[in-house]
């Protein structure tokens, strides 16, 4: 039986979910989130168009896992100048352990799709929230507002920015 221990099961269909903006036109499906998996996991799908990709970094706080759906993505992980360059074409899983550079890039013609795994979840998606909530005054923040919330947030939720995206 579900209560604050135990999570209440959760169905969604092919295209459901709340959907919001990611840094540089990345649109983000949230499928489960901390709240819902009492902090265990966050699921989200990721649409990311072509040439877009963070800047390199390392999570202090979380691990994170990668899945190809379609397209295929390019990923740098490890420190720089000791890194795999990993083409990861769809069906491909990517893993990012904390404390782990790493970075990826649509080096495609179309957006790719990518699943997403976080954990544990909260600190990341109180970062994120931060990084995409409204701007001062209302609407969405632009390119250069988002680049300095990276910096600033990160760095008060354990992500460390290392540098531009290498790929």
């Amino acid at each position: 039986m579900p209560s604050a221990n135990h999570p209440h099961p959760k169905f969604l269909a092919p295209g459901q979910g709340p959907a919001m903006p990611g840094p540089a036109g990345v649109q983000m499906v949230l499928k489960l989130t901390a709240s819902e998996t009492n902090d265990v996991i966050s699921f989200t799908e990721y649409h990311c168009p072509p040439g877009d990709g963070p800047p390199l970094h390392r999570h202090t706080r979380e691990d994170e896992t990668f899945y190809v759906v379609e397209g295929a993505v390019t990923f740098h992980i490890g420190e720089p100048g000791a890194a795999q360059i990993i083409d990861a074409p769809a069906g491909s899983t990517v893993f990012g352990a904390r404390g782990t550079p790493h970075t990826f890039k649509n080096r495609g013609t179309t957006t790719a799709k990518l699943l997403l795994i976080v954990t544990p979840p909260a600190n990341f998606e109180t970062f994120y929230a931060r990084m995409m909530g409204p701007a001062e005054g209302g609407g969405a923040p632009s390119p250069a507002e988002i680049q300095r919330r990276v910096v600033v947030y990160g760095a008060e939720h354990g992500i460390e920015i290392m540098g531009p995206n290498p790929l």
